[in-house]
């Protein structure tokens, strides 16, 4: 944990001068809003051996800073509801949370309306089902370095389409016990956020994990835009108790430019 929190100073201490040395007086600064419909699939083995489907809303918002260069910062948060492809009489509540901070750099090219960013993102991710008050539970957290691609099209002056892609490559994992007695649970039951942040750094072929994103703009203003949204994200980690997980949410929002 203490060395997540160096990894995130140093990467935000980076970007800060990083970003100061490309003009952050010319930077347009925005914020967006976005709200979506969630869907997920998901196969915990420590929750259940059956599959579990269904969905939820999910809000977000972002802010940017983009000179030359690309830095951001994002938070979600996602709630909804999980049953079993065999019956409905068991329901799962789930809770989806993420933030995120993202450093990107332009890299050059003879196209103008194409811009190409690469870089690299410091995620957490928390993600946690609960049936009948707790009688049984299962959670899967992240925490760590991702790699990052950016491809922005303007097709017309206020028209553009933009893509993604962000690939873990450095995690710290957490996952509750099979039985779900653990002496750290027990002394910390009180504080859900601490029990799911508290991880152990996992390998490249333990933890897999995707995340991809597409977004289509309208510009409304100069100050105002109207953003259309899908988003694919995956998990998996390999182990005694596999985890797999498929999240897809279309969504839209509004983008302003303060």
């Amino acid at each position: 944990m203490k060395k997540a929190l160096l990894y995130t100073l140093f990467f935000i201490l980076s970007a800060g001068f990083l970003q100061a040395q490309n003009g952050v007086n010319h930077a347009v600064k925005s914020l967006k809003v976005s709200a979506g419909y969630q869907n997920n699939y998901l196969n915990d083995a420590i929750l259940s051996p059956l599959n579990q489907q269904g969905n939820g809303m999910q809000f977000g918002i972002t802010y940017r800073r983009t000179a030359k260069n690309i830095l951001g910062i994002s938070i979600a948060y996602g709630a909804g509801e999980l049953n079993s492809n065999e019956t409905n009489r068991f329901t799962n509540s789930y809770l989806d949370i993420n933030i995120g901070l993202e450093y990107l750099v332009r890299i050059a090219n003879q196209n103008e309306s194409v811009d190409f960013h690469v870089g690299g993102a410091y995620e957490t991710r928390a993600f946690f089902v609960e049936w009948n008050d707790l009688d049984a539970f299962s959670y899967t957290s992240t925490q760590g370095l991702a790699i990052k691609g950016m491809l922005t099209k303007r097709l017309q002056p206020k028209h553009s389409i933009q893509t993604s892609l962000g690939i873990p490559v450095a995690q710290f994992l957490g996952r509750p016990p099979y039985n779900g007695i653990d002496e750290f649970i027990i002394e910390n039951q009180d504080s859900p956020v601490k029990i799911m942040l508290q991880g152990e750094p996992s390998s490249f072929g333990q933890y897999l994990g995707l995340d991809w994103n597409v977004t289509y703009t309208f510009q409304i203003s100069p100050r105002l835009a109207w953003n259309i949204d899908y988003s694919l994200f995956l998990q998996k980690v390999n182990g005694l108790h596999p985890y797999k997980r498929m999240s897809m949410t279309p969504a839209t929002g509004i983008t302003f430019n303060l």
